[in-house]
């Protein structure tokens, strides 16, 4: 049996916020989770979920068969930064604060020191990851990285859900810490602050009203959900803004620079490049990866023009509402109804 505090000390060297060990045992109580609310129908098909196996998904030893334990860690990626860039003409759509930067590709980066450090001392095998294909939150919950929030994202006793996650899958034998026992308690300002009220119960969400998987996904916006979609180019965190636990977490400067993006984008310039320039602009962050279907960026971007008022845009709408893609088409048509709707309300 290794010492954690091996693992731990040479964790904190790296500059990873916090960083524990469980077991490798199935997660058989987050994967009935996961089947009771694919029957319901709360999942949409954005990542293939019904193509893939969630069995392997759930339990690390379908595909490592000598696991024996799971490191898993978390880095704070809250910093103080402008948030919006807009000017008469120029127009931004905001981009959620956990990917202004790639902090997954940062600690996995990390990680991957650890395993070469724990291959070279101990002879060890592991694979790792961060933002990949095992079950991270069960992972984060066992260990006692954290605990659920009621918006279904893992709360870290210092850092809030303002966290990504990452893991080490190893054959090691390594002490082991425990879950935490805590929960928000009676607290469910973020349930009652979800604009689309996606959090239908305690730990539960309606994907198909989630804003921030609807930015992932490729269809057209109910009309219900465009009219509170306000600016948003890529992902949603209203449920965590308005945490209280969330509002005690202090700023930092940024950790890295890796995958750059910033806040927010400027929306006229989404809409007028190619697909190709796109992934070349802004390579190594989240809005690249190879899930992220450019026209779901830009369908995004024509609702949030809609949003901004600015009278200037509306030729670019004008332009999308001719557009070949079904759905840009559609968007930028109501997009322009909605641009000018407000209008007119305005005058009255």
């Amino acid at each position: 049996m290794i010492s954690a505090q091996e693992v731990k000390n040479y964790s904190h060297e790296l500059g990873i916020d916090d960083i524990r060990i469980t077991n490798a045992e199935p997660f058989e109580q987050a994967l009935a989770k996961h089947r009771d609310q694919s029957a319901e129908g709360l999942f949409i098909d954005n990542r293939d979920w019904r193509l893939r196996n969630i069995e392997h998904f759930y339990n690390v030893r379908a595909t490592f068969p000598k696991a024996r334990s799971i490191i898993a860690a978390c880095q704070c990626y809250l910093t103080d930064e402008n948030t919006d860039f807009t000017e008469p003409g120029r127009p931004f759509g905001r981009i959620a604060r956990y990917t202004w930067r790639n902090h997954y590709l940062d600690l996995r980066k990390k990680l991957q020191r650890i395993a070469q450090f724990l291959k070279k001392s101990h002879s060890a095998h592991s694979f790792v990851y961060s933002n990949g294909p095992i079950a991270e939150k069960p992972i984060a919950q066992r260990s006692g990285i954290g605990y659920y929030g009621k918006h279904s994202i893992i709360m870290n006793q210092v850092y809030g859900s303002w966290i990504v996650i990452g893991e080490i899958i190893t054959d090691l034998d390594i002490e082991y810490d425990a879950p935490l026992t805590i929960d928000c308690g009676d607290c469910r300002e973020c349930m009652d602050a979800c604009p689309t009220k996606a959090i239908i119960r305690p730990y539960v969400i309606d994907r198909r009203l989630c804003i921030q998987e609807l930015t992932n996904w490729y269809g057209i916006i109910p009309d219900a959900i465009a009219r509170i979609w306000e600016n948003r180019l890529y992902g949603c965190t209203t449920c965590q803004d308005v945490c209280p636990i969330n509002k005690e977490v202090k700023p930092r400067i940024p950790q890295t620079k890796l995958g750059f993006v910033g806040s927010c984008l400027p929306l006229i310039d989404i809409l007028q490049m190619d697909e190709v320039e796109y992934r070349q602009r802004f390579a190594h962050n989240q809005i690249t990866a190879n899930w992220i279907n450019f026209l779901s960026i830009q369908r995004n971007a024509l609702i949030a023009l809609a949003h901004t008022k600015d009278k200037t845009t509306l030729s670019l709408l004008e332009q999308f509402s001719k557009h070949q893609d079904p759905v840009l088409s559609k968007t930028a048509k109501w997009a322009i109804t909605y641009f000018l709707n407000n209008e007119n309300n305005k005058k009255n």
